[in-house]
């Protein structure tokens, strides 16, 4: 959709504002851009409408080079939202939302029903806003008319610089809650700056780091929270939402020693060492190697048959994770297969211990109480 061609900005004093960037925005992706002030997030966002003009490099919208377009036509073609809103004071609030699509020659009709359409869109009656003038709003819900009006002409693609940054907290988490809702319904290509990394986690499907003109990493906030490129990412995310992305704890830190038997163990002495242990399943190990599982239910239904020994019942599918694999992997399998446990093994299959629900329940629970008791609760 959008794609950064080796882009570079240097200013007539010798300032590189931006440093070979190249980069690709997907289509219907909500892509932030986020870093210290003068990191050049705000320079990278206004040359997609050529606000600010690339000294190197080219940039490509939908298959085509925007610098062999005209820039009032761009313009007219991508939605802006900025920090200060820019309503026009002296038209109402339906005239400002219509702005756009009356210079694109629109109908009236349809306009107008446009307009009604997106005030409903972000929760103003028409029949109440339609005919205000901004000052008769609040900051809030100025900002909201001043989304809608980067919507109104149903542009593909829209550029928000730190649209909420002026706001209260509490509006601003509003808009945040809007914007996801809004993003949910009309799937735009937004391209979104923001100096507050909170609001990047919380909005964004990529978010683009930079530093000093520079990209430094480009991902979704999962892997960033989960894999930070440098110290620079891990100083700027902060050291509090990296804990709180590792709610999980190790797999390691969940895994309890295993109920074993051998593989040639009979059926009435496998029951025996069931009771002793208050288990209903043992995992069967020749030496360190896992070999399957075998569940009282299976013996069961084999007792009678005195030559049989665990090996000959036992089950060899048994979901397993590998050492070194994450928590939220282990829940997802036994989840999947509707099991109570996981045994852990090593790329050799050799059996390290079991992950289970009760297991689970006992790290996480003293997990929540220590931070309880540290203050770290609400």
């Amino acid at each position: 959709m959008i794609e950064f061609k080796h882009i570079s900005k240097v200013y007539a004093d010798g300032f590189r504002a931006l440093d070979d960037l190249s980069f690709k925005i997907e289509e219907g992706e909500l892509f932030v851009l986020i870093g210290p002030s003068g990191c050049g997030k705000t320079t990278t966002m206004k040359m997609i409408n050529r606000l600010i003009e690339p000294t190197k490099g080219e940039i490509w919208v939908n298959g085509q080079n925007i610098h062999t377009k005209d820039p009032v036509e761009l313009r007219r073609n991508m939605g802006y939202v900025i920090q200060h809103i820019g309503l026009l004071p002296h038209m109402t609030i339906g005239e400002n939302v219509a702005l756009v699509p009356k210079l694109k020659k629109w109908e009236k009709g349809k306009y107008l029903k446009r307009v009604d359409e997106l005030l409903e869109l972000v929760g103003l009656d028409p029949s109440v806003y339609r005919d205000r003038y901004p000052s008769e709003l609040s900051g809030g819900q100025q900002q909201r008319v001043g989304v809608i009006r980067a919507m109104a002409a149903e542009p593909p693609i829209i550029l928000m610089d730190e649209p909420f940054s002026a706001l209260d907290p509490i509006s601003r988490e509003q808009l945040q809650d809007e914007l996801n809702r809004l993003q949910r319904e009309i799937r735009k290509t937004i391209v979104f700056v923001t100096h507050d990394m909170d609001e990047a986690l919380k909005i964004a499907d990529k978010i683009c780091i930079m530093q000093t003109g520079k990209v430094v990493q480009i991902a979704d906030s999962e892997h960033i929270l989960r894999h930070p490129a440098n110290e620079f990412v891990q100083s700027f995310i902060g050291e509090k939402r990296l804990n709180q992305a590792g709610i999980y704890p190790e797999l390691e830190e969940v895994m309890v020693k295993a109920v074993t038997s051998g593989p040639n163990r009979g059926l009435a002495a496998a029951v025996k060492i069931m009771q002793t242990n208050r288990v209903d399943s043992l995992l069967v190990v020749d030496g360190p190697k896992f070999l399957g599982t075998v569940r009282i239910w299976e013996i069961q239904r084999n007792f009678q048959a005195e030559n049989l020994v665990l090996k000959d019942i036992m089950l060899q599918d048994t979901p397993r994770i590998e050492q070194g694999r994450s928590l939220a992997e282990a829940i997802e399998l036994m989840s999947k297969h509707d099991v109570a446990y996981l045994p852990v093994v090593t790329v050799d299959n050799n059996l390290l211990g079991v992950v289970t629900r009760g297991s689970l329940v006992d790290v996480m629970a003293h997990r929540y109480e220590k931070n309880e008791l540290s203050g770290g609760g609400r």
